[in-house]
């Protein structure tokens, strides 16, 4: 009886302990995981925002830059990253997540538009569920770099203000390469990314005549 009891203890105490250290190891990754999705969405806003961190910078030293080139405010229900040039007064551009269905599933972007918001600064595609090698191909710079310096016109009732259309043939400011073998990706993109503009850029319009941002 007494062996018995020792041995029901002695695994009671030893399945403890592992608990608690389990315990302790996720608060530790949480924490660490918490910290890498900063700096990653640090880097992703720096990045379309064109403002270029040190090379082989610290995460210390990125984080530190944004600090004071970026300053954070809301647009609707989502946030707003406006960006300063060096004397940290001067707005250089505004940056913005959008999302929606990709194929596969959900695709995350963020955006950047020109202190006019008459341009696309910038955008990256950061995560997505999309077929590697096809859709998963639109984190390419190749295919995100098309969008820099695009006008960014509001488009007339029943038009986009971009078309992805088969490589080789975009001729228009508002169309640009799509990937080949992604047609399912590229139309969804085409739509969420147009729908996304659509919701925010009047908020955005409208806050910076307010002199809110």
């Amino acid at each position: 009886m007494k062996g018995r009891l020792f041995s029901v203890l002695y695994m009671f105490v030893l399945s403890l302990i592992f608990t608690s250290v389990v315990s302790a190891l996720n608060v530790l990754n949480k924490d660490r995981i918490r910290q890498n999705e900063a700096l990653r969405l640090q880097g992703l806003v720096l990045n379309v925002l064109n403002i270029s961190p040190p090379e082989k910078g610290s995460a210390a030293e990125l984080a530190q830059l944004f600090s004071r080139r970026v300053r954070e405010a809301s647009l609707g229900d989502r946030p707003l990253y406006v960006g300063l040039a060096q004397d940290r007064e001067t707005v250089v551009g505004y940056a913005f997540p959008v999302s929606g269905p990709g194929f596969w599933g959900p695709i995350d972007a963020m955006v950047a538009v020109d202190p006019g918001i008459q341009k696309i600064l910038g955008i990256a595609f950061y995560r997505h569920s999309e077929t590697p090698g096809l859709g998963g191909r639109i984190t390419e710079d190749w295919f995100q770099n098309q969008f820099r310096q695009r006008p960014l016109l509001v488009p007339p009732a029943g038009m986009r203000f971009f078309y992805l259309k088969p490589p080789g043939t975009a001729q228009a400011p508002t169309e640009l390469d799509a990937i080949t073998g992604a047609t399912e990706t590229s139309r969804r993109l085409e739509k969420f990314l147009d729908e996304e503009l659509k919701r925010t850029i009047p908020l955005l319009l409208d806050q910076k005549a307010r002199s809110r941002i």
